[in-house]
C-alpha cells in the first residue's frame, strides 16, 4: 500500500476547506464595497478560491479512492 495516502488526502481536503473559508471572507468584503470595480474584483477572487477548493476536494476524494483500492488488494506472501 502507498504509505500515507489517508494523511495526504486529509491535508489536501483541509487546504480546500481553508480556501473555501477565504472565499467567504472575499464575499463579505465584496458585499460591502460600493465601487463596482473593487467589488467585482473581490467576487472574482471569491469564485476562484471556491473553484480551487472544489478541485482540491475532488483530488482528496480521488486519493482516498486509491487508498481504498490499495487497502483492498490481497497481500502477497513475502519470501
Amino acid at each position: 500500500m502507498i504509505a500515507g495516502l489517508w494523511e495526504k488526502a486529509n491535508k489536501v481536503s483541509e487546504i480546500g476547506y481553508k480556501l473555501d473559508s477565504l472565499a467567504g471572507i472575499a464575499e463579505l468584503v465584496a458585499e460591502r464595497l460600493t465601487d463596482n470595480a473593487e467589488s467585482g474584483a473581490c467576487w472574482t477572487v471569491a469564485e476562484m478560491l471556491r473553484s480551487y477548493g472544489e478541485q482540491l476536494e475532488r483530488l482528496s476524494e480521488d486519493i482516498m479512492a486509491i487508498q481504498r483500492i490499495e487497502a483492498d488488494k490481497p497481500k502477497g506472501k513475502k519470501k
